[in-house]
């Protein structure tokens, strides 16, 4: 389920292998910082970005391409194993032992309907904010400039098609609908581990620690719901009315306007609490998904099963 992975490794643990790393890259190019006089070597290897400081070496891309040539297959900690081998084969150094920085975790769904009918039934995420990028690409992210977590849903085929990208020839036509959890900043921390080097990328209980985070994100992400078909022998008092229709046409509206809305209120700075923004948009799900008169979208529940099954085998 890995995807882009970024690696760095010190000089130090190289060791003397050092030299014998930049005749190994295809396209090798140098430059000169001029300000500081630091040269560095940067090109690639089978697709992955490499550049070499004084300091050390960064590694940046994707490992399924690196491995497979397509990020549309599958690539399991097993996968992630091979790869990394692979690459310590290239270099003649031990890559295992390489600093993680940056990990592109998800997999592809093939789904039942057009992906974007999934994404316009996904709604907001607990403190972040949502992006729908028209008309197949959906991120969840800080509203800085630098975010340590970001969650993204779309279409894998279009995007492979619109780059000329590689693919399965078995996939063709398929609706794929791809879910990325891009992690980048004090990893460590995020993932409260000790220790986080390539060799840990492929160990098993880590591998289920990032597959629980993974799901978990994506339940806690609110979704459209469908109004009960008895849901007219369920209203009992006036309220019950009010909520029965405002949880209708809250399922109608596309969260896009919902988001615009609270927005419009920050800019307004309608609140002198910024919490009331908070509750306002706790309550408006709250009445969105009401038990008592809705129930789950179809399609949600087919992704929810997806979701649920890619943490099976691993």
């Amino acid at each position: 389920m890995y995807d882009k992975i970024k690696l760095w490794i010190d000089r130090a643990v190289i060791g003397r292998n050092f030299p014998i790393i930049a005749p190994v890259l295809e396209e090798a190019k140098e430059q000169t910082d001029l300000a500081t006089g630091e040269t560095r070597t940067f090109g690639s290897v089978g697709g992955l970005k490499v550049s070499i400081y004084t300091g050390g070496i960064s590694i940046i891309g994707s490992l399924p391409k690196f491995l497979y040539g397509n990020n549309v297959c599958l690539f399991d900690r097993h996968s992630t194993q091979k790869a990394i081998e692979k690459l310590s084969d290239i270099f003649h150094i031990n890559i295992t032992d390489a600093d993680v920085t940056g990990i592109e975790f998800g997999t592809n769904f093939p789904m039942k309907h057009k992906v974007t009918d999934y994404l316009s039934k996904l709604g907001e995420m607990p403190r972040l904010s949502r992006y729908h990028f028209e008309p197949s690409t959906l991120y969840y992210k800080g509203r800085g400039k630098n975010t340590p977590k970001v969650f993204a849903f779309y279409d894998k085929l279009s995007e492979a098609e619109a780059k000329g990208m590689d693919y399965p020839s078995g996939v063709s036509g398929e609706n794929l609908l791809r879910y990325e959890m891009r992690l980048t900043g004090r990893l460590k921390t995020q993932l409260g581990v000790a220790d986080l080097q390539a060799s840990t990328l492929y160990d098993r209980t880590f591998y289920r620690k990032l597959v629980k985070l993974y799901q978990n994100s994506y339940y806690s992400i609110s979704k459209n719901v469908q109004i009960k078909d008895n849901a007219m022998s369920e209203i009992k008092t006036v309220s019950d009315a009010i909520n029965t229709l405002m949880a209708r046409l809250l399922s109608q509206t596309d969260k896009a306007q919902i988001v615009a809305f609270l927005d419009e209120l920050r800019a307004a700075q309608v609140f002198n609490d910024s919490k009331y923004y908070t509750r306002l948009k706790n309550k408006i799900n709250e009445i969105a998904t009401k038990s008592d008169f809705v129930v789950t979208d179809e399609l949600i529940r087919e992704l929810d099963n997806d979701i649920k099954n890619c943490g099976a085998y691993v």
